[in-house]
């Protein structure tokens, strides 16, 4: 059971404070490099990214905090700086459709 623990424990992504630094792309300009960077065209990472935002955590390989007066939306390779509420809806609603149609996450 304890090598199991750590081996999970292993396994989970770094804790915000943890995590490295990653490239910042900014919403509108970057946000379809970010996609592409991340592999968000995927229903799954799509809907795992929409849950990070929607909580502020972190959702497996995604993560999300609150930065100034905006969000910041992390993946796996770069994270999307997302500046006020208008470019968090515009991202939402850019990621919506690829997040209905396939089994849930």
């Amino acid at each position: 059971m304890r090598i199991r623990t750590f081996r999970v424990a292993a396994m989970r992504p770094p804790s915000r404070g943890d995590r490295p630094s990653l490239p910042r792309r900014v919403w509108p300009a970057d946000a379809a490099a970010w996609r592409d960077e991340n592999g968000v065209r995927q229903p799954r990472a799509a809907r795992r990214t929409l849950a990070a935002l929607a909580a502020l955590e972190s959702r497996g390989r995604y993560d999300a905090w609150a930065e100034g007066e905006g969000k910041v939306v992390a993946g796996p390779v770069s994270a999307l700086v997302l500046g006020d509420a208008a470019a968090e809806i515009g991202f939402v609603f850019s990621l919506t459709p690829d997040g209905y149609g396939a089994e849930p996450f």
